[in-house]
């Protein structure tokens, strides 16, 4: 949808959410009305809470330092009448299994340490959210036994392993999927690490748009 992200708001503005971080009783897409504005206590003087009355029922606030949305006007309706939606929003808006089982914040970091390591480029990440320790400093960790950045993916290597497989199999139990298959459980462990990939990138190119 055209129009920047997170622009300012007023009490009474019409607002379509893009990402609730850590949310998921209020999926993308889902629109709202403003019903207050405050400063965030916890955070610097710009930083703003937003109470919204959202047309599922829900009430949850909007936090300006973590989450996304756009306004709604004219425009905004016209073109998702069209159909014409923003392909990184409709991914997340796809791909909301990640949020119901998997810790995003938590793998969301890991990749942000990845990106500062400059060991792959970031298209080609999803593998080491579930390599594990050894399989990365075997592979990349000649020459960088100095790089904090690169250590600091080592440290939390096995931890995101553990994530993968922890919400593969939430994943898995909801659907009622058996777990004693090891190649099913390998096969969403693989696909999964793809889609928590390119939500990342999604989330990127649409914070990336605010200026």
């Amino acid at each position: 949808m055209k129009g920047p992200l997170n622009p300012e708001l007023n009490v009474g503005d019409k607002i379509i959410l893009y990402h609730m971080e850590g949310e998921t009783s209020v999926p993308p897409g889902t629109f709202g009305i403003v019903k207050s504005i405050t400063r965030d206590p916890f955070e610097t003087e710009d930083d703003k809470i937003i109470t919204v009355k959202w047309e599922n029922g829900s009430t949850l606030n909007l936090v300006t330092t973590t989450d996304s949305w756009k306004k709604i006007n004219q425009e905004t309706i016209e073109e998702q009448n069209r159909g014409s939606i923003d392909p990184n929003w409709k991914f997340m808006t796809q791909n909301e299994d990640i949020f119901d089982h998997f810790d995003w914040r938590w793998l969301r970091e890991f990749l942000n340490k990845v990106r500062n390591s400059g060991i792959v480029n970031m298209y080609g990440a999803a593998p080491l959210l579930f390599a594990g320790k050894d399989h990365i400093d075997r592979y990349y960790g000649e020459g960088r036994e100095d790089e904090e950045d690169f250590q600091a993916v080592l440290d939390d290597a096995e931890e995101s392993k553990n994530k993968i497989v922890q919400g593969v199999m939430s994943y898995m139990i909801a659907n009622n999927k058996s777990l004693d298959d090891m190649n099913m459980v390998n096969r969403y462990a693989n696909n999964f690490s793809q889609k928590i990939l390119g939500l990342y990138i999604a989330l990127s190119n649409l914070t990336g748009s605010r200026n």
